[in-house]
């Protein structure tokens, strides 16, 4: 099953979410993955909202990273934390 796209949840006064906005772009470069990044100081859109209650998460924290497969299945990658290049490579390909 393919990867369709990265969710980062990110919010206005994170420290650490300009870093790991940074991260997700360069390995979804590489990894030829699209990014989307979503500001949760905003209202979350109705059909996300319900897509992550579906999935049984909630996001708590930021910066999040959310793994979205092409059968619209998700798995969280970072749940508020900042993880590195190899790390985020490692979970996006389920590598133990």
């Amino acid at each position: 099953m393919g990867v369709k796209t990265l969710l980062v949840f990110t919010q206005k006064n994170c420290p650490h979410c300009p870093a790991m906005k940074e991260i997700v772009f360069e390995v979804g470069r590489k990894l030829s993955i699209p990014v989307n990044l979503v500001d949760i100081s905003d209202n979350l859109p109705e059909q996300l909202e319900f897509d992550l209650l579906q999935n049984q998460i909630c996001i708590s924290s930021t910066p999040s990273v959310i793994l979205v497969n092409e059968d619209d299945s998700m798995r969280e990658l970072v749940l508020g934390e900042i993880v590195y290049n190899e790390e985020l490579e490692r979970l996006i390909l389920n590598k133990e």
